[in-house]
């Protein structure tokens, strides 16, 4: 039997993370499509069409522009972004610039706020893109 004119599937894309463990420190900048986990020490700037992640054990510090950030270790710097999520005894000092900022009990926030709706454009960086925002559940 002959299988003319059908189509192949095409693979769907693996949605990844980058993870960097405790106990691992970077210096520098990290451009990514996917998610990205810090449970380290990283120092510059992050850049990710994602989420990024700070675990309890993190400690970042520079800029992050991201879909989403959610810290539960400590980030001192600036973000632009959608959604940021203070988890409780999550650490954050600097600016934010966002659409929603969810502050749990017990977390620490040290800033200035500025909450925008719609669009945020990413403001040096022209090849992050942020799309329109998406629904979150939880």
């Amino acid at each position: 039997m002959a299988f003319f004119g059908k189509k192949k599937k095409k693979p769907t894309p693996v949605s990844s993370a980058s993870i960097i463990t405790p106990g691992t420190s970077i210096k520098g900048e990290i451009r990514c499509e996917g998610n990205i986990l810090l449970n380290g020490e990283f120092e510059g700037g992050i850049f990710s069409q994602s989420e990024v992640v700070v675990g309890k054990s993190g400690r970042v510090s520079g800029e992050i522009q991201a879909q989403k950030l959610l810290v539960s270790g400590e980030f001192r710097g600036n973000f632009v972004g959608e959604v940021i999520d203070i988890m409780p005894y999550g650490k954050v000092y600097g600016d934010v610039k966002v659409n929603n900022i969810i502050i749990e009990p017990n977390a620490v926030f040290e800033g200035e706020t500025k909450i925008v709706s719609g669009r945020i454009q990413p403001e040096e960086f022209s090849d992050v893109h942020i799309v329109q925002p998406k629904k979150i559940g939880y």
